[in-house]
């Protein structure tokens, strides 16, 4: 039982983290010269990698908050890839 919570609670840590830094980088690479830079420094790949995540179905975890974050995840990685 505490190692569930001790794995859901890193999990929900590594989310955030991931999220906080593809939210720079989309803030960043404002300008089309600045998306250009970014992705020109091996950003491209981890942002296709934020995009394929995929949240587990809600019955094997029962946890809402994981699956939500991960959508953001995505989100945020459309963003820093797109502008």
């Amino acid at each position: 039982m505490i190692q569930n919570q001790l794995k859901h609670h890193f999990n929900q840590g590594q989310l955030v983290l991931q999220l906080c830094c593809l939210s720079f980088l989309w803030n960043f690479g404002e300008t089309p010269q600045d998306r250009k830079f970014v992705l020109s420094k091996d950003v491209f790949p981890l942002a296709v990698d934020a995009l394929l995540l995929q949240p587990c179905p809600l019955e094997d975890t029962g946890h809402i908050d994981i699956a939500s974050m991960i959508v953001s995840v995505n989100e945020t990685a459309i963003g820093c890839c797109g502008g």
